[in-house]
């Protein structure tokens, strides 16, 4: 009974294992697919996407100030009075109006209105029509005075959404650098996988021919054992490069979907490898690239500014409430007819005028003062934190480019070793052969190739990687990778 369920259940295993491999799917991708389908799918891009919209609707929102405001008006008032020795006295009036009233970028606020009063009493036939047509004004002479205080919230507005779409720039660039590092992580995956699968193969090959020798008689049973030993620790290192083939494919998986379980069980097999080509490097102008184009640079310069058009809006808040008011009306009569009214009102010489001045200014005005020093400490502190991230810029483009340089070497050094390592490896073989060398001396000269192919794959990968960050450091990631932050992203 046992035996028989040992059986199913290989059996059963045999099956899942082929449907497994039935449902495995290989797929090619490009760097630039993986780039694409990140910034497509990726859900922190999207979300940050909607931060410039919200940004452009806060300008508009903050010049709905000087929108006009259309008004319209009817009233009806009836009132009995009492009268001694007669019947109650009997007031009606209705009064119907039209208004116009807003606000000017100078400070201005104006007031259009036309207003009509039909009043009468008991009698309809004595009613009266009355009107007045009239334009006021009020003028600040010192708070809110001109277009700078009274813009400054645009303005603000505007730099808020300019640093919207530079944070978005900035996210853009870091997940394209990701994706870079993490497609250029997994192709050093496959190639160092390959690497040790040929130091395995080798070792495999040594084991059989040392059997085939010990067999014939011409060489001992320690070195067949000594052969095992490597096979063992190679088979070893297979396995934990296999590991590290689907981590770096998960890492990658999960930065170009929103569900990575839709990628589980597919095998993402990277078509472009890295070249090494040597590319001109100059501190000083890729310094000056990234202090003109890095995102987070050029928004912490419009938080400056921000900040500053806050500090002289607020200065000005400092000043007393001073304003100048004028008014100009004309008052019309007639005994019926909107029409006749308004004409007579037009062209009448019954105008009112007035002009008059005011002033109001809160006694220690601590709120306005505590606003000005607040906005001030807090230019200073952007001041500060732009000095700061221009230095670690300054540092980090250094860095990028020294890497850059040493990668290189590294490049042509691990390749110079490999090729050493093959020809050390050939000669001990040849030895080996010749009965003049050691199983070990041979397993130790594959293990010295395989780490030279092993660093020398790393440090092609590494210097892919540098020439990503510099890129990133600089601020030219994305005309590197010819992306326009357009409707498509």
């Amino acid at each position: 009974m046992k035996t028989r369920m040992l059986l199913l259940n290989l059996c059963l295993a045999a099956i899942w294992s082929q449907a497994a491999e039935v449902n495995q799917v290989v797929r090619s991708v490009t760097l630039r697919s993986c780039v694409e389908r990140a910034l497509a799918d990726n859900l922190e891009l999207r979300a940050e996407r909607i931060n410039p919209s919200i940004a452009t609707w806060g300008v508009l929102q903050q010049e709905g100030v000087f929108d006009p405001a259309f008004v319209a008006a009817a009233n009806y008032n009836d009132s009995r009075t009492p009268v001694l020795g007669s019947d109650s006295d009997i007031q009606r009036q209705f009064s119907p109006s039209l208004g116009l009233a807003g606000l000017l970028p100078t400070g201005t606020g104006y007031g259009l209105s036309l207003k009509d009063y039909r009043t009468g009493g008991t009698d309809y036939s004595d009613y009266l029509y009355t009107g007045t047509a009239a334009i006021t004004l009020r003028q600040p002479l010192l708070k809110n005075f001109g277009f700078e205080p009274n813009l400054a919230r645009i303005r603000v507005a505007r730099k808020s959404r300019d640093i919207a779409v530079q944070s978005f720039a900035l996210l853009v660039m870091n997940k394209v650098s990701e994706v870079s590092r993490a497609y250029y992580e997994l192709v050093f995956a496959i190639e160092d996988h390959k690497a040790k699968l040929e130091d395995l193969n080798r070792a495999k090959r040594l084991l059989d021919e040392n059997r085939k020798r010990v067999q014939v008689g011409v060489m001992s049973p320690l070195d067949v054992t000594q052969a095992e030993a490597g096979v063992a620790e190679r088979e070893e290192a297979v396995i934990v490069s296999e590991r590290a083939i689907k981590d770096n494919e998960n890492a990658l998986k999960r930065l170009i979907s929103t569900d990575v379980r839709f990628l589980l069980g597919e095998t993402l097999v990277p078509v472009d490898y890295p070249v090494v080509e040597v590319v001109e490097t100059d501190v000083a102008r890729s310094t000056r690239l990234a202090l003109e184009q890095r995102p987070d640079f050029i928004a912490a310069r419009h938080e400056v500014e921000r900040r500053n058009i806050l500090v002289k809006y607020n200065r000005n808040q400092l000043w007393p409430e001073l304003d100048l008011k004028a008014s100009y009306g004309m008052n019309g009569l007639a005994e019926s007819g909107f029409h006749t009214l308004t004409g007579r009102q037009l062209g009448n010489e019954n105008n009112a005028w007035g002009v008059g001045i005011s002033i109001s200014f809160p006694i220690g005005n601590r709120q306005a003062r505590a606003n000005y020093n607040i906005a001030r400490l807090d230019r200073e502190q952007s001041l500060l934190a732009l000095k700061q991230l221009e230095q670690n810029i300054i540092v980090a483009v250094d860095n990028a480019v020294g890497r850059v340089q040493t990668n290189l070497k590294r490049v042509e050094a691990t390749r110079a070793a490999s090729r050493l390592g093959e020809e050390s490896l050939k000669a001990e073989e040849t030895k080996l052969r010749a009965g003049t060398s050691t199983s070990f001396l041979v397993l130790q000269a594959q293990s010295q190739l395989a780490a030279a192919r092993s660093a020398e794959i790393r440090a092609r990968s590494d210097y892919s990687e540098s020439l990503v960050e510099l890129a990133r450091v600089e601020g030219t990631t994305l005309q590197k990778n010819n992306i326009v932050l357009d409707d498509k992203f």
